[in-house]
Parts: structure tokens; C-alpha cells; sequence
């Protein structure tokens, strides 16, 4: 019989399949025992089954083979790791009580597929490239500017599988002692044509990232004058639009500062390292 693969948006009950993807990208058990404990499916599943962590249901793809769950693919805006992870350490600290040293996998500019995974009996018949075709038509279709993930050095038949699909290599990552190349597939559209046709923002929002590219690299506004540009009179609404900038840095968000010549806040947060991050691309603006 030939087999029907079909690829949906994944649900709250979709947590164990999920699971198992995770631990199978992941692959190696002790780094599995280590993060998540010696109950590491059922961590992982609880994880999945949350809102706002790394592998939650709300940011995965289901494949089925002839109506039976086979696989799973789950991966999240690169800006929002800090955010995910810390959702994912709440379940750590929980079941484990305690929660592990990671090295940043992602980051800001790009939508990073964390994890794909086909259950053993369904090997072979495609469903890896289904997912991760899904994936990437999904992600770039909603505007993003690329699609970055992480794949081992010693596994070229992945690698193979993914430059099939567009990615080519940008960099090198070190992850769970392993030494990983970074691949990315970009997306084609202009940012202003992904933002016309973006399906994941709101109309304001639309109007206010469409106004953030008319500021100029090395240089900066405040919040009000934001809102005065698009005839709004809500520098409040503008910082939440702000907040809520899924194509940052692209989307220069960071050119946006407070009336009294403080930075304001970067990707929700008003200190740390996004405030020190939001310094840094100002500083490297007005360098060149």
C-alpha cells in the first residue's frame, strides 16, 4: 500500500510525539540522562506540553502516515531562546531540580529549527523531508527572513538532506560537545515585501515595522516621535508593537530609544544581555 504522508499543525496532545523527536535529535542518552534526568520522554513530553518552552505543541508540525502520527518538527523565533528556555528550565527545576549549562544554539535573525525527529518504524519513506519542507514553506511564507538549524559534522547523509531543501552552510556551533556546522536557507522576498505579506502581525504592527525601515542605520528616535510618524498617539502601543517584533534585527526595533536618551527596552526586556545586545548593534551602526 502506498503511503500517504500528511504534515498538520501540532496539538496539546501531540506532546509524547514530540517528545520523542526532541530526544532523537538529540540523540545521545547520557546528554539526555543529564538534561532531563533518567525520565527524560516524560520530562521532555511535560516540556512539550507547555506553552512558551522550546519544543511546545504551539510551535511544531505534525507528519502522519496514513493517519498514523510518524514524526515531528519543532522549532521557534532564535530571538525568543532566553524566553523558551527559561519556560523549559521551570519544567527542569520541577522534575529534575536542577537545570544545565547550554550553549546559545540560535539567536536573534533567524527562525531556528530546533528539532526533527521520524519514529523508527516509519524510516524511509520520506517523512524527515516532508517535515522540514513543511517547516521552511511554513516559516518563510509568514515572513521570516531565514530558517537556521544546527546539524553534527559526522552525519553528512543529514546535512545532504537538508541542502536539498536549500540550506547552505554559514558558520560552525559547538553543542552538547559536539561540533556542529550552521546551516541556513534564506528567504527570498525583500523584508518590506515579507512584512506586506506577513500573516503574523497585526495591521499596527505592520504600520509600525514598515516606518522602521525608513530610520536610517546609526541613527535613533524615541517612542513618541514613532508614534507621531505613523499617527498614533500611543508611545505605549508603539513599545509593545515594538516588543512583539518577530524580524528583529532585520526590523530595526533597536534604532527605537526613550525621551530622556535611555535604550528603553529590547525583545520584552528593559536590562541584561538584550539591553547590552540593543548597545551593541547601535554602537556597530554608528561605527560604519
Amino acid at each position: 500500500m502506498k503511503s500517504n504522508i500528511t504534515v498538520r499543525v501540532a496539538t496539546k496532545k501531540d506532546a509524547a510525539t514530540i517528545a520523542q523527536a526532541v530526544a532523537m535529535a538529540i540523540g545521545d542518552e547520557d546528554a539526555l540522562r543529564s538534561y532531563c534526568g533518567d525520565d527524560y520522554l516524560e520530562v521532555l513530553t511535560e516540556v512539550a506540553r507547555r506553552k512558551a518552552t522550546q519544543y511546545s505543541w504551539q510551535y511544531a508540525l505534525v507528519a502522519e502516515v496514513n493517519g498514523k502520527a510518524a514524526g515531528a518538527i519543532v522549532g521557534y523565533n532564535g530571538a525568543r531562546l532566553e524566553v523558551l528556555r527559561e519556560g523549559t528550565f521551570d519544567v527542569l527545576r520541577e522534575h529534575v531540580g536542577r537545570i544545565p549549562t547550554i550553549a546559545n544554539e540560535t539567536e536573534a535573525g533567524e527562525y531556528y529549527l530546533d528539532s526533527v525527529g521520524v519514529l523508527p518504524e516509519f524510516r524511509g519513506l520520506g517523512v524527515g523531508k516532508a517535515l522540514v519542507a513543511a517547516f521552511c514553506d511554513k516559516v518563510l511564507s509568514e515572513g521570516y527572513a531565514r530558517v537556521g538549524l544546527i546539524v553534527d559534522n559526522e552525519n553528512p547523509n543529514a546535512e545532504k538532506l537538508y541542502r536539498s531543501l536549500g540550506f547552505e552552510r554559514v558558520g560552525t556551533r559547538h553543542f552538547f560537545g559536539h561540533k556542529m556546522w550552521h546551516l541556513q536557507r534564506a528567504n527570498q522576498m525583500s523584508v518590506r515585501d515579507r512584512l506586506l505579506h506577513s500573516t503574523i502581525i497585526t495591521p499596527f504592527q505592520r504600520r509600525v515595522y514598515l516606518e522602521l525601515l525608513n530610520i536610517p542605520a546609526g541613527q535613533t528616535i524615541t517612542y513618541g516621535e514613532m508614534a507621531r510618524r505613523i499617527g498614533c498617539r500611543s508611545a505605549q502601543a508603539v513599545g509593545q508593537a515594538l516588543k512583539r517584533n518577530p524580524f528583529a534585527p532585520e526590523v530595526p526595533c533597536h534604532r527605537v530609544v526613550a525621551a530622556d536618551g535611555s535604550l528603553g527596552g529590547y525583545n520584552g526586556y528593559r536590562d541584561g544581555e538584550q539591553i547590552e545586545h540593543k548597545r551593541q548593534l547601535l554602537e556597530a551602526e554608528k561605527q560604519k
